[in-house]
């Protein structure tokens, strides 16, 4: 256990800005521009995958800033707008909330340092800073490195078996979102969507997206490598993980 996380509030306008105190003493809405960091020399952009991702903050200190996109087909037409619903509903503060609470348990998950929502009438755009997991390397890096072997594996089975015992779906496990440190401790991140679920009936859903996502990764990537025992050895592990 790691202890609450406390939360305060700041506006500003019509930026909704939700923030921990003991890491962010003066909030502003300018901690979620990247040209204030980059003004700096503080901004390094980070393979998020819809290029809205940057390390942001000095060696001793980093974090890592997101701006919410849109995927797929709607993604296409509104980039980064929600509709409004409210502030607690929203997905920064949804998502520094879940990650407060998981971090709080001591499940691996980045510390969360700020959210920010920012009204446009009936739409929302909004961005969330968390801590930087250091030295982070994700399950598919991994994976194409050929860098995962039974170990590894049972890793994984351990620590997403770690989340479902504490009843937390993820809305989108996969091999980008599971990340190992440089002391092979692995972390879950992309909580947006994350509920806490009573019962276990979503959980082989959950492992079937993860499966999937693995095949996808292999397909489309012939250096990429899958030992014929881990995915056994995953489910080993976290099937003792959960019981």
């Amino acid at each position: 256990m790691s202890g609450p996380i406390r939360e305060a509030r700041h506006q500003d306008h019509h930026h909704h800005i939700l923030y921990d105190p003991d890491l962010v003493p003066d909030p502003s809405v300018s901690l979620f521009e990247p040209k204030h960091w980059a003004a700096r020399d503080e901004l390094t952009a980070a393979d998020a995958g819809r290029g809205s991702a940057w390390f942001i903050g000095p060696a001793a200190q980093p974090w890592v800033l997101r701006h919410y996109r849109r995927g797929g087909l709607p993604g296409k037409l509104i980039r980064d707008h929600y509709w409004h619903n409210s502030n607690a509903l929203s997905r920064p503060w949804r998502e520094f909330r879940i990650s407060a609470r998981l971090f709080s348990q001591g499940l691996p998950v980045p510390r969360p340092v700020a959210a920010c929502l920012t009204r446009h009438g009936l739409t929302d755009t909004g961005a969330l800073i968390t801590c930087r997991i250091p030295k982070a390397r994700s399950l598919s890096d991994r994976l194409c490195d050929g860098d995962m072997d039974e170990t590894a594996w049972q890793a994984v089975g351990t620590v997403v078996g770690q989340f479902h015992a504490e009843q937390v779906w993820h809305a989108d496990l996969n091999v980008a979102n599971l990340l190992c440190d440089a002391q092979d401790h692995w972390h879950l991140i992309d909580l947006d969507r994350a509920r806490i679920r009573a019962g276990r009936y979503w959980a082989a859903g959950n492992l079937k997206r993860l499966r999937r996502s693995v095949d996808k990764l292999l397909a489309n990537n012939p250096q990429a490598a899958l030992s014929a025992q881990g995915w056994t050895t995953m489910l080993g592990a976290y099937r003792a993980a959960v019981a």
